[in-house]
């Protein structure tokens, strides 16, 4: 965590003090924020590279501000919450979200996890590559991470990214839950599924006309998906 800055936005005291020493102890730096306007104004003063933010806050609330910096920013997000609630779990993935734990939680967990989204970020693959699909509406530059629908950009989060190229340089092959957590993830993953079909979601909406019924993405039922190019 050397050299990294780190926005922590809770309105608990207890947990902002003891959040703040664990990544200052493992190299980081540590700005703090009270409410959600107080850490979109840090964030915009400070630029940090990773945000771990609380779901439950005064005035606007996490999945609020999660959603407000996915529209300026595509760097890591945790949350947190105090429910073990699989709902808020997949509101927080789909607000943007890019790693979800529930407090109380071992905090070496929490400095795992936030190496963990860092590292998926600053190792994308940079190969000078770009990627088809068969009827040309769609392309990757791998090394730009430049994604073309028809020649328009398309705004993707590095994980999406990530998942997108995982999946394009496997055409036609069926690839399972199991080996997208482990791929796109992490073998730490293993297990939370619903980081797939979340992600596969906003994909879908992303690079298909239609996302209820893909031409790219197609779901195997109770194994995986699989690209068709």
């Amino acid at each position: 965590m050397k050299n990294k800055k780190v926005l922590i936005i809770d309105d608990d005291a207890d947990f902002l003090y003891l959040a703040s020493l664990l990544f200052k102890k493992a190299g980081a730096t540590v700005l703090t924020a009270r409410d959600g306007l107080e850490g979109i104004s840090k964030l915009f003063a400070h630029q940090p590279d990773l945000r771990i933010l609380d779901v439950r806050m005064p005035g606007l609330n996490g999945f609020e501000v999660c959603r407000r910096i996915r529209q300026i920013s595509d760097t890591p997000i945790i949350m947190l919450t105090a429910l073990n609630d699989e709902q808020e779990m997949l509101h927080g993935l789909g607000a943007g979200a890019d790693d979800f734990l529930s407090k109380p939680f071992n905090p070496q967990i929490l400095l795992a996890r936030a190496r963990t989204v860092l590292r998926r970020t600053e190792h994308l693959p940079a190969q000078e590559e770009t990627i088809r699909a068969n009827d040309g509406n769609l392309s990757i530059n791998v090394e730009t991470r430049v994604v073309l629908i028809n020649g328009k950009r398309i705004k993707l989060t590095p994980l999406e990214f990530r998942l997108l190229a995982y999946l394009i340089r496997n055409p036609g092959k069926v690839l399972t839950f199991q080996q997208i957590l482990a791929n796109v993830w992490g073998t730490e993953y293993r297990g939370n599924l619903d980081y797939v079909h979340v992600y596969i979601s906003h994909l879908r909406n992303k690079i298909e006309e239609n996302p209820k019924q893909p031409r790219y993405i197609l779901t195997v039922h109770g194994i995986g998906y699989m690209f068709e190019r």
